[in-house]
């Protein structure tokens, strides 16, 4: 009885550690934190502002028509730019988690993360 009680704990400890280890080890390929990343530069796009989530996005057609939607994930970088503004901007675009209403057709959405963005001259 005794060795099975230790088989049986034994088994139970290796299981314990093997799924808690696959838990650090998932890889986000989406969303803002994701390591799956495409640097694009000097797009150029009008930043507007989702005021029901409280985001800001840049919004771009390019002939086609194609629309795109970059979601911004670091928002203090826009924060002294008006919304409506044409910006030009570079970042880490990544794709979304939920792309359920948007990758379809015609109509992309991306998130990104800025490195740089200015006020079109």
């Amino acid at each position: 009885m005794k060795t099975i009680l230790k088989i049986l704990l034994l088994s139970s400890l290796i299981a314990l550690m093997t799924f808690s280890c696959e838990k650090d080890t998932i890889v986000k390929n989406c969303g803002c934190d994701s390591v799956k990343k495409t640097y694009v530069s000097d797009m150029t796009g009008t930043l507007l502002n989702d005021s029901l989530n409280g985001t800001f996005y840049i919004y771009k057609m390019q002939p086609g028509p194609m629309y795109i939607f970059d979601m911004i994930c670091n928002q203090e970088k826009v924060k002294d730019i008006t919304p409506g503004s044409e910006v030009t901007y570079s970042g880490y675009r990544s794709s979304v988690c939920d792309s359920s209403q948007f990758n379809i057709g015609n109509r992309f959405k991306y998130d990104i993360t800025i490195s740089k963005i200015q006020i079109k001259q």
